[in-house]
C-alpha cells in the first residue's frame, strides 16, 4: 500500500534562491525580507498592520499578550483545537473554558459560546478565541454581533486558513483582514498554506493592539537614535522570525494561489469519492460553493 503522507511542503527553486539571497545580505536576523514579507502580507489579507514572528503558537502569545489576558480574565476556547492556545492561557493564568463544537464542522459556534458562558457562569470573559479547521470560516458576522454583546475581544487563530475568504451580507472578507475580528493568528509551519519551516504571523487593524504586538515581540523595548540606547515599556520576549525564513515566506507567499488551487484538486478527489457518505457529504456539498480562496 502507497504511504500517504500527512502533509509536505512544496519548495521549489525560486524559494532556494531567495534564502540564498537572504543568507548574502549583511543582516540575516531582521533584515530586508522581514519588512518585505510583512509588507506582502498586508497587501494579500487587507490589513493595515502584519507583523511576522517565530511560531503560531508564539503568534497566538502575542495575541493574548495584547489585549492584556491575565489571572483575573475569563477566556473561552473550542474544545477541539491544537493545545498552543490552553497552554499560553495557562501560563498566564487565565481562567480557561472550552466551548462544545458542532460535531459535523469541528467548529464551536455563536450558540455553543453562550451554552459554555450560562453552563459554567463565566465571568470577566476578556476574549472568545475561534478556530477555522481546514481553512473554512464560518459565522464570523454572528460571532462579531456576539463580541460586541458581551463586550470582549474576539481572535482569529486561522492557522489552517490563510488564503480563505468569507462572505458577509455586502461582500467578500479576506480571512487575516481582521475587519470581524481583533486579532488573526497564521502559522507557517510545513502543513500550513505557505511555509516558513517555522514561523507565524499576527495581523490587526487595531493601532492600540499592533503597538504591544510589535513591542511584545521583540522584548518589549523601543530603540532610540545610537542602537545601544533604548527604553523598555513591557516584559517581552524574543519571538522575532529571522530574515533567512522570511526569505522562503515572502516567496511562498507569491504562490499562495497556486497552493490553494492544488488543495482544491484534493478536495474535490475527496468530494467524488465519498459521494456514499450521504450525512458527511451534505457538509461537503454546503462548504463547496465557498470553498477557501483567493
Amino acid at each position: 500500500m502507497k504511504y500517504i503522507p500527512y502533509g509536505k511542503q512544496f519548495i521549489d527553486n525560486r524559494d532556494i534562491s531567495n534564502v540564498i539571497k537572504s543568507l548574502k545580505n549583511d543582516l540575516i536576523t531582521t533584515g530586508p525580507f522581514v519588512k518585505a514579507f510583512e509588507k506582502e502580507v498586508s497587501k494579500k489579507l487587507n490589513v493595515p498592520y502584519a507583523f511576522s514572528c517565530n511560531s503560531g503558537t508564539s503568534a497566538l502569545h502575542l495575541a493574548f499578550l495584547a489585549i492584556d489576558l491575565n489571572e483575573n480574565d475569563s477566556v473561552i476556547l473550542p474544545s477541539i483545537n491544537f493545545i498552543a492556545a490552553a497552554n499560553i492561557a495557562s501560563n498566564l493564568r487565565a481562567k480557561i473554558f472550552f466551548a462544545d463544537v458542532d460535531p459535523k464542522t469541528g467548529q464551536t459556534t455563536p450558540d455553543l459560546i453562550i451554552d459554555c458562558i450560562l453552563k459554567n457562569k463565566v465571568k470577566s470573559l476578556k476574549a472568545i478565541v475561534i478556530m477555522h479547521h481546514g481553512g473554512y470560516p464560518r459565522e464570523i458576522s454572528k460571532f462579531k454581533l456576539l463580541k460586541k454583546k458581551l463586550n470582549c475581544f474576539l481572535i482569529e487563530d486561522a492557522c489552517h486558513a490563510l488564503g480563505a475568504s468569507y462572505k458577509t451580507k455586502s461582500k467578500v472578507e479576506r480571512i487575516g483582514s481582521c475587519k470581524n475580528v481583533d486579532i488573526s493568528t497564521f502559522s507557517l509551519h510545513p502543513l500550513k498554506s505557505i511555509t516558513a519551516g517555522e514561523g507565524g504571523i499576527v495581523t490587526t487593524r487595531n493601532k492600540n493592539l499592533a503597538y504591544k504586538i510589535k513591542l511584545y515581540r521583540s522584548h518589549g523595548m523601543i530603540k532610540k537614535k545610537n542602537h545601544w540606547n533604548y527604553d523598555v515599556y513591557y516584559n517581552g520576549f524574543n519571538f522575532r522570525l529571522s530574515d533567512l525564513n522570511c526569505a522562503l515566506a515572502y516567496s511562498q507567499i507569491k504562490k499562495l494561489k497556486k497552493f490553494i488551487k492544488k488543495r482544491k484538486v484534493i478536495y474535490d478527489e475527496y468530494y467524488k469519492n465519498l459521494n456514499d457518505f450521504k450525512d458527511n457529504c451534505k457538509i461537503l456539498k454546503f462548504e463547496k460553493s465557498t470553498f477557501p480562496s483567493y
